[in-house]
């Protein structure tokens, strides 16, 4: 075992799952990520982590030991049928049993990925700063396309053709040499080329 991978497990407590548990179950509606991670910080729970403080490696280690606690907790009450965890950087909330026949819904994917230590064992600061650049380009994409389907008055999801006819439709109307607005047809165009990229 390496003296990281030690590291790791050490903060892999009783203490800190306890900690985590109680604090979910004094807030029904959920507490967001960063409020979940301030928490534990103020209590010490990550002053032991193998990495300069304020780091994008350091933000990812604390994001991956809780996303791993909370994962465990989730398949300790699945299987104990006391309800699961819903789990998302905005919404952490211990949700209620239901019945196994009503029980709907996606498998969650990424639970595979943070139950494995060997993901946060290879992590370092360059992949960690990858992965953030690729979170946030895609994220970035996506809200251009929002803003641009508003200014067609188009929301998802809509084919590329209903884009493309309802921008024709748009800029026949607004197009200055037919009394249109100059500013309205260039805004109407440039959603078009957001649109198109995407």
């Amino acid at each position: 075992m390496t003296q990281k991978s030690s590291i790791f497990k050490s903060l892999l407590t009783q203490k800190i799952i306890r900690t985590i548990k109680n604090y979910l179950s004094e807030l029904p509606d959920g507490v967001k990520e960063y409020e979940l991670l301030t928490y534990l910080d103020k209590r010490g729970f990550f002053k032991n982590l193998p990495v300069s403080e304020g780091t994008s490696l350091q933000l990812f280690q604390k994001h991956f030991l809780l996303f791993h606690i909370l994962y465990s907790i989730n398949i300790e009450l699945v299987e104990d049928n006391k309800g699961s965890l819903q789990i998302t950087p905005l919404s952490i909330k211990k949700l209620d049993p239901v019945e196994e026949s009503n029980q709907i819904g996606e498998v969650d994917t990424l639970s595979e990925y943070y139950l494995d230590l060997d993901n946060l064992m290879k992590a370092n600061e360059d992949n960690v700063n990858e992965l953030l650049d690729k979170f946030w380009e895609h994220y970035l994409k996506n809200d251009r396309r929002g803003d641009a389907l508003k200014v067609l008055g188009l929301s998802d999801p809509v084919s590329d053709r209903e884009i493309t006819r309802h921008y024709r439709k748009l800029a026949s109307v607004h197009h200055p040499d037919k009394g249109g607005d100059k500013n309205k047809i260039q805004e109407i165009n440039e959603a078009y080329a957001v649109l198109i990229k995407v």
